[in-house]
């Protein structure tokens, strides 16, 4: 289902004999380091990140660590890790969201210019976000991603999409009410966490007016138009994130997985999600970013994984400098490419924060080039929230999402476990299913998807429930809805 890639460009390596996945232990020499763990695949970047560190001639250890429940992007996670031998000790360097970058600020230290290789090779919008007036750094960007509109080709409508309002009067509000739309027609997007919804409102905000939105009084304004842009998809896709899971396609991605199995007109996400579309729909694709506004002199948004340096670090005691270097490994053309990219594997679509990097692999893919003609089509700024409190950060998102589903309209699909063999016998099932959820609508189908598999959907007047499955089941059947742990925070990662 992926495109295999071999560039030239890159010296091959072996990969197999490295090994970074040892932890360390009290009384050993190694330093650490935590990669962003939202990737369709970690294997790649691990590699990738052992690989040039020893062959830049490195002897320290360097162990890695990937796993999300110890280190989540800093969304919420402290860089701090349990060792092999039981001690909470500092990550030395750790990739995170620089939408908290106002945070980070105050938790790592300035990387120097000294220590960076190609500094003026760094996409422009991320370069001039994290660069200081003597040109060193507070983080070395490694990713980047927008928010992007994928639709096929030929598809006019969508083609001629460059503000909101012609979004919205390409795809109008109530096209389905199931978790996944009829056929290649609807919206597919992911607003369901917390932190992604409060982003969007604050970046929704910001490209209005040109200033950030308040963060202590929310605004009625903007909490409409979210849930107008939820409407142009439904309830349970937009807004609570119960999806069937796809065979064969990370839960992340299972909105491109349904788009590339022909539902929906146009998916909206990151990039990386193109590496779970078949090889037929990419070659039927078009990418444009998603509009959130009318304000058509706005920026485009641009959001980046970037690499930091915990001041913590015991490695900067007596003015020491391998976490710099590590982090400066870590984030250089041959590493970032190597991990989106890997010699004779498949690519990963993630968006690289390199511009050579993006210009190499635009030669060797032309949804690449799309991707480079997005980030040069106007003026780019990077996503970074106005505040250096996460939790109050998350708080806020909570009441962001509350609101917008509060001021949701439109019906929802409820399951049930009964099949109407036709439409005579969908009252009698549909009518009680929808008592309590405003009243039946008339609607109802069997068909798997828009149903949930194994059950028989009713269309009722009001959304009462974030999974359309019976409350008895809910918490046994398969689900992508994201509920607990730190895939709750992440950013529009879920």
């Amino acid at each position: 289902m992926k495109s295999a890639v071999v560039l030239g460009v890159l010296i091959s390596t072996d990969v197999s004999a490295q090994n970074c996945d040892a932890i360390c232990t009290n009384g050993e020499s190694c330093i650490s380091a935590a990669v962003y763990p939202y990737v369709p695949d970690m294997g790649a970047f691990t590699s990738a990140i052992c690989s040039a560190w020893q062959s830049a001639g490195q002897t320290e250890k360097l162990y890695l660590i990937a796993d999300e429940t110890v280190w989540d992007g800093g969304y919420d996670s402290n860089p701090v890790y349990t060792n092999g031998s039981g001690s909470q000790v500092p990550i030395d360097v750790f990739v995170y969201d620089a939408m908290y970058l106002e945070y980070w600020k105050t938790q790592t230290a300035q990387i120097p210019a000294a220590q960076i290789t190609n500094q003026s090779d760094f996409v422009p919008y991320a370069e001039t976000a994290l660069k200081l007036p003597n040109n060193d750094m507070y983080a070395l960007p490694m990713l980047g991603c927008t928010n992007i509109m994928f639709y096929r080709n030929g598809d006019t409508g969508m083609g001629g999409v460059t503000t909101l309002s012609e979004f919205e009067q390409v795809n109008p509000d109530g096209i389905y009410i199931s978790p996944v739309p009829f056929g290649m027609t609807g919206t597919m997007m992911n607003m369901a966490g917390k932190t992604t919804i409060g982003v969007n409102y604050m970046v929704k905000g910001y490209l209005d007016t040109g200033t950030w939105p308040s963060m202590s009084q929310l605004d009625q304004s903007i909490i409409q138009s979210l849930a107008d842009i939820s409407e142009t998809a439904s309830y349970y896709n937009a807004l609570t994130g119960a999806i069937p899971p796809l065979q064969g396609v990370e839960d992340q991605y299972v909105r491109a997985g349904y788009f590339s199995a022909g539902y929906g007109r146009t998916s909206i996400g990151f990039s990386e999600s193109m590496s779970q579309m078949s090889a037929s729909t990419r070659q039927n694709l078009r990418l444009r970013a998603f509009p959130w506004t009318d304000n058509t002199a706005s920026p485009n948004m641009f959001y980046a994984d970037v690499a930091g340096v915990n001041r913590n670090s015991p490695f900067l005691a007596n003015n020491g400098t391998l976490p710099f270097v590590l982090a400066n490994i870590m984030t250089e053309q041959a590493t970032v490419q190597n991990a989106i990219a890997p010699s004779g594997g498949d690519l990963s679509y993630l968006f690289p924060a390199r511009t050579s990097v993006l210009n190499a692999l635009s030669s060797v893919d032309p949804l690449y080039g799309q991707m480079s003609d997005i980030l040069n089509a106007k003026t780019t700024q990077l996503v970074s929230m106005p505040t250096t409190d996460r939790t109050a950060f998350h708080s806020f998102g909570g009441n962001v999402q509350s609101a917008v589903l509060g001021t949701f309209s439109g019906h929802c699909d409820l399951e049930s476990t009964t099949f109407p063999g036709d439409n005579s016998q969908a009252p009698s099932i549909c009518s009680p299913l929808c008592q309590s959820a405003g009243g039946w609508v008339g609607s109802w189908t069997n068909q798997s998807p828009p149903a949930w598999p194994g059950y028989s959907a009713c269309g009722c007047s009001k959304c009462i429930q974030a999974s359309p499955l019976p409350q008895s089941v809910q918490e046994e059947e398969a689900t992508t809805m994201v509920q607990s742990g730190p895939a709750l925070k992440r950013y529009m990662r879920n």
